[in-house]
């Protein structure tokens, strides 16, 4: 169990790899992140079996958004309750997440992720059935890179996977990523030099943020289309309480707006499901009992 105190400092090193992580990491700073899958709040060591209670052949297994830690997908006042633990039972599955560097380009998180699960379903202490994969935000556009990989890579774990879930997740960018990138290229424009410097600081983000963009999950900058023969959902939400609102067409649920969580944008998409929230923003739609109702629903 972790103290206020180390909780404090996991939160911020999140943060700060959010912002900084690629940059970090090349200078080998111990802020930087490390992916990890974790168990209970436990990091699984994958070079061996790892030690666990009563092991399911099931893994339900949930990865974060930018600048997030596992703990974003706690329910308000009950640490270590989430969509993978409600569901746990009902699927006779074992709960995991996942921890990494969100700084980082999505195209080598969705590596190491791929081959991670690859490392994980090898040491799983019973044989691997099924697999469901949650993300919020950027964790959904990683799952979809890992998928590529994985798929590319013939991994095993890709012949278990049953279902990817998309919660909040920019499939076409994100307006926000896009605004801060927009502003700076002004700024960089200005002619007075105290605005290009200022500039110059807020393009700092790391190449994870600016991923954002576009949706961009891939190496090579292109699209990568749903894998077949798994089942795919995207879970929207939206600020206003009532969908038509005008404040739902500027921002949607505060970082994403609604035809970008579909993958509206995206050529050659068949959803197995898609639902749209209105009045659950975009942090809680990782913890929310209406989005756990509709999970409940489609991963049966």
């Amino acid at each position: 169990m972790h103290t206020p105190l180390a909780h404090w400092q996991h939160q911020a090193s999140a943060i700060v790899s959010g912002f900084l992580g690629d940059w970090l990491e090349s200078r080998r700073n111990p802020l930087a992140v490390t992916m990890q899958m974790q168990q209970a709040g436990q990091t699984l060591h994958l070079d061996a079996t790892p030690a666990i209670d009563n092991p399911k052949r099931t893994l339900i297994i949930l990865v974060h958004g930018l600048t997030e830690m596992e703990t974003i997908w706690d329910f308000p006042g009950r640490p270590g309750y989430n969509y993978a633990t409600a569901l746990s039972e009902r699927l006779g599955a074992t709960a995991l997440t996942v921890r990494y560097n969100s700084g980082r380009a999505i195209h080598q998180n969705g590596r190491d992720f791929s081959l991670m699960i690859e490392q994980l379903v090898a040491a799983w202490p019973v044989p691997v059935e099924n697999l469901f994969l949650l993300g919020h935000s950027m964790g959904g556009l990683l799952i979809r890179s890992a998928c590529h990989y994985g798929q590319d890579a013939s991994h095993t774990w890709i012949d278990h996977l049953d279902s990817c879930v998309y919660l909040g997740s920019p499939h076409d960018g994100s307006w926000l990523a896009r605004l801060a990138q927009g502003t700076t290229g002004l700024m960089q424009q200005m002619p007075r030099d105290y605005l290009r410097a200022a500039a110059d600081l807020v393009n700092l983000r790391s190449v994870g943020i600016r991923n954002l963009n576009q949706g961009v999950i891939l190496e090579e900058d292109d699209t990568a289309p749903l894998l077949p023969e798994v089942r795919h959902f995207a879970v929207c939400g939206l600020i206003g309480r009532r969908r038509a609102h005008l404040v739902n067409r500027l921002v949607g649920d505060a970082l994403v707006h609604e035809d970008s969580a579909c993958g509206r944008g995206q050529t050659g998409w068949t959803l197995d499901g898609e639902v749209v929230f209105a009045g659950i923003d975009h942090i809680r739609l990782a913890h929310h009992p209406q989005v756990l109702a509709q999970l409940e629903e489609w991963l049966q």
